[in-house]
């Protein structure tokens, strides 16, 4: 009779158990948490592996989620039918939010890049000492190749980006109210160019922001910028994007009063540049 009613716990406390997990999302890592949990709270036997509990576990899912990346095949599920997947694609990494162009698409601003979906989570928290730039160091990195991340999925006929940003406890991080969280448009244009290498080059991101101008913000875009406080002289960069899409050089005084007494580049390992003297930006 014991071994019975074990057997039997599951069932007895399906209601309780679909209850608690309808209104999130579930990777097979999380579940395997989930499974442990619902042992000690006795609402499944202690008997019962993983394996069957998760075979159980997929014969209830109302959405199931299938992506590859690294030669892995990775499934997301949900117990709630009304889930919709873009909420479900951002359970695969722990506080992700959409940026980049995929905000501009999901906000239907865009369709630029629309075969691929941004995902990032943020880096956590680190007190770093910025070290001094030299014009020599920027030289040199900017004649390098292009880093780009490893962490690719592919979902359908997208391929996921998964990106890991710098700290910023969630500056201008924006959850809708079906619990999706992406950047802002302000936030997203930083994340953009200087990100460029997935968006080939800046005359590309100039284009793309041109039509969509009086989206911009300039004063939160400049808090964006100091919040990131990136090592490279990213003010000049920003203004001279900013003087290009159509803003005036009276509206950038802000962004004008950070130019350092050093040059930047709005793109990598090019074989000529333009320079602008202004902004002191080697552009193309």
């Amino acid at each position: 009779m014991v071994v019975k009613m074990n057997k039997d716990l599951f069932s007895k406390n399906i209601e309780n158990i679909v209850k608690l997990m309808k209104n999130q999302t579930y990777t097979a890592t999380q579940l395997n948490k989930l499974h442990s949990k619902l042992k000690q709270n006795r609402y499944i036997a202690q008997a019962m592996p993983f394996t069957t509990f998760l075979q159980k576990l997929i014969k209830l899912q109302k959405k199931q989620i299938n992506i590859t990346m690294n030669n892995k095949y990775l499934s997301i599920y949900s117990y709630d039918d009304k889930v919709s997947e873009t909420k479900m694609l951002l359970g695969f990494r722990k506080n992700s939010f959409y940026s980049m162009s995929s905000v501009l698409n999901l906000l239907e601003l865009s369709d630029f890049r629309d075969n691929f979906i941004f995902l990032s989570q943020e880096l956590p928290h680190k007190n770093l000492q910025k070290n001094s730039l030299s014009q020599l160091a920027i030289d040199t990195a900017f004649s390098k190749k292009y880093r780009r991340t490893q962490m690719i999925g592919k979902y359908k006929e997208k391929n996921i980006i998964f990106l890991t940003p710098k700290y910023t406890n969630s500056y201008e991080i924006i959850t809708d109210k079906e619990g999706n969280r992406f950047s802002s448009i302000n936030r997203a244009f930083i994340e953009i160019i200087v990100n460029v290498q997935y968006f080939k080059n800046s005359l590309n991101i100039i284009e793309l922001f041109k039509p969509i101008k009086n989206k911009l913000d300039i004063n939160t875009i400049y808090s964006v910028l100091v919040v990131f406080d990136f090592i490279y002289p990213y003010f000049q960069c920003i203004g001279f994007y900013l003087h290009k899409i159509g803003f005036k050089t009276e509206e950038l005084q802000a962004f004008k009063s950070r130019v350092e007494n050093l040059k930047f580049y709005t793109d990598k390992e090019q074989e000529s540049y333009k320079y602008n003297e202004y902004w002191q930006m080697y552009h193309i």
